[in-house]
């Protein structure tokens, strides 16, 4: 059941109505004051409670976006900017209704935060409630997410790049004409893939260990060439690379 009602209160389920939404505060005094002074503070300028509720929005919903680019859901980067942006860790109660979403959309966003390492469960002394902190190590985030899932991709992508460049090798290998020049070019075409899914692969080695990169490869792997310089170097006479001018 509670899966069932967090895709419905979901921002991201949504569109991302919610986004801009701000969110909900906890009461303080401030807020019991008298309705003359509330609606003479609506017209004049802003608070500076109202300014600091509005930077703290912002920057959750700008986690959210960044975190929705990399692939996982805007209501994970909210909560991760909601805690963040907290000077003391949050129940999930209060999560939730900062947020405006579900109990089990919240329950789910904290656990999957948790497994990748970017939130962490705390007690309080005095709390009988589980309470939630934000991971501050950015490179140790960032780095986590690398080695478990884009070297997981990329890795994939090397099993069936070889084995897409083997199918086209063994067409080539028996055809004859157009077809074996067709053939020929997507096996060279996918050699060139498989070189820039490994460079991509020594990257991520050298960003979460101490690996070198040649650069002379890394220029050379990147730079794909078009059909009819192909053509033209298949095509050069080999006596070409051996002709020497006679001395006078």
């Amino acid at each position: 059941m509670a899966t069932s009602s967090s895709s419905a209160d979901d921002p991201l389920a949504r569109g991302g109505t919610r986004a801009s939404r701000s969110l909900r505060q906890r009461p303080t005094a401030r807020s019991s004051s008298s309705g003359s002074s509330a609606s003479s503070a609506s017209s004049g300028p802003s608070t500076p409670t109202a300014s600091l509720s509005r930077a703290r929005d912002l920057g959750v919903d700008t986690c959210g976006r960044i975190v929705e680019f990399w692939g996982f859901t805007r209501t994970m980067g909210r909560a991760f900017g909601l805690l963040y942006l907290s000077p003391t860790p949050l129940p999930q109660s209060e999560i939730q209704a900062r947020l405006d979403i579900s109990a089990g959309s919240a329950s789910m966003t904290l656990a999957a935060l948790g497994r990748w390492g970017v939130v962490h469960r705390i007690w309080v002394r005095g709390e009988r409630r589980e309470h939630y902190q934000a991971e501050t190590d950015f490179w140790k985030m960032i780095s986590g997410v690398l080695n478990e899932r884009e070297r997981r991709e990329i890795a994939g992508a090397i099993v069936v790049v070889e084995k897409a460049k083997a199918g086209a090798e063994a067409v080539a290998a028996g055809a004859r004409g157009k077809l074996k020049a067709e053939a020929a070019f997507v096996a060279e075409r996918l050699q060139r893939l498989d070189d820039i899914c490994r460079l991509g692969q020594t990257m991520l080695d050298m960003l979460l260990g101490q690996l070198r990169l040649d650069v002379g490869r890394f220029r050379e792997v990147l730079r794909v060439p078009p059909p009819n310089e192909i053509v033209a170097s298949n095509q050069r006479p080999p006596s070409a690379s051996r002709r020497t001018r006679r001395p006078k």
